[in-house]
């Protein structure tokens, strides 16, 4: 059986009384990470429909009889979404009341509790930090992201500048998947650096990083369970510890988001072999996971000022 994931098609088709029903099967959950996409899905299909009725097939395939368009749902209708409907219903009242729509549940689920809201939640211990290169031509100026996602509201995200030419976002695990922290989600009484200090706070008790010698030997990766490596080069005192141990300063790269390298800065030979596997890197990720892509930048931390610089003298 088809349902609302699948286009062009009528899910179920039925008469009840006067009218001729087309059901839509909606087997997806609405919750506050994916609402958009999910309401993006239904949208589609409702168009589908409506679309189907206004071509004349629906009066062709069942003539005299009133088009309805039905929505059953395997989980409970929230506030978003019953607003998100209602405006449907008015807009095709408005333009020609072509047909009419309504929605419902599964019979056999169990009772539902509908209209409940599903506004975000603040919940500080789910709150990280994400560090994003600025790509803009003029960085300073401008603010260019490239997000994972194309349902986040880019505009209203909660951002800070990092190096001139990196911006800090945040990011909340929502249990499925990481999403975009907006200013909507923001309570009135926390402050931008209470947020930075809370998601900072977090990364150091529930993110382990630690090292580990790549395939070219004297040169090193900063693994942290494939979410959060980038974040590393906001932390000065991991390079510091890092860089005793080496009895050097440290040259860093980061080609994608989950891949930080670094050897000796003083090691040129090392140095080069870091920057080439570097740039090969960025490369093949540009093509097979252009979502994964950081910077072309290299960083350096300098023991004697204990603080990361993007240098000016290597780039990949």
């Amino acid at each position: 059986m088809s349902n609302v994931t699948d286009r062009g098609v009528l899910d179920i088709t039925l008469v009840e009384d006067d009218k001729y029903i087309l059901v839509i099967i909606d087997h997806l959950e609405w919750k506050y990470s994916t609402r958009l996409k999910h309401a993006s899905v239904l949208q589609d299909k409702i168009n589908d429909y409506l679309e189907y009725i206004a071509s004349g097939q629906a009066t062709k395939e069942k003539p005299g009889l009133r088009p309805v368009i039905r929505i059953i749902a395997q989980y409970s209708y929230s506030k978003y979404c019953i607003e998100f409907l209602e405006r449907i219903k008015e807009y095709i009242k408005n333009n020609g009341n072509i047909c009419e729509i309504e929605w419902t549940h599964h019979s056999e689920n169990e009772e539902f509790n509908d209209g409940f809201s599903d506004d975000y939640v603040f919940e500080p211990d789910r709150v990280y930090p994400r560090l994003k290169k600025n790509w803009a031509k003029k960085p300073l100026e401008e603010i260019s992201l490239a997000l994972e996602t194309e349902n986040d509201n880019v505009s209203n995200l909660v951002m800070y500048r990092v190096m001139d030419s990196f911006i800090g976002t945040f990011v909340v695990d929502d249990g499925d998947r990481f999403i975009y922290f907006t200013y909507d989600m923001l309570p009135e009484n926390v402050k931008l650096d209470q947020l930075q200090e809370i998601a900072f706070d977090n990364l150091s008790a529930h993110v382990q990083y630690e090292s580990c010698e790549s395939k070219i030997p004297g040169v090193f990766c900063i693994i942290a369970g494939g979410d959060f490596e980038a974040e590393s080069i906001c932390y000065p005192h991991i390079w510091e510890e890092i860089a005793e141990k080496l009895g050097d300063d440290i040259i860093m790269s980061i080609p994608t988001k989950d891949i930080v390298c670094y050897t000796k800065l003083s090691d040129k030979k090392m140095c080069k072999k870091m920057l080439k596997m570097s740039k090969k890197l960025f490369k093949e990720n540009m093509k097979k996971t252009p979502h994964l892509i950081f910077c072309k930048d290299v960083f350096c931390y300098l023991r004697e000022s204990k603080e990361v610089i993007v240098s000016s003298e290597y780039k990949l």
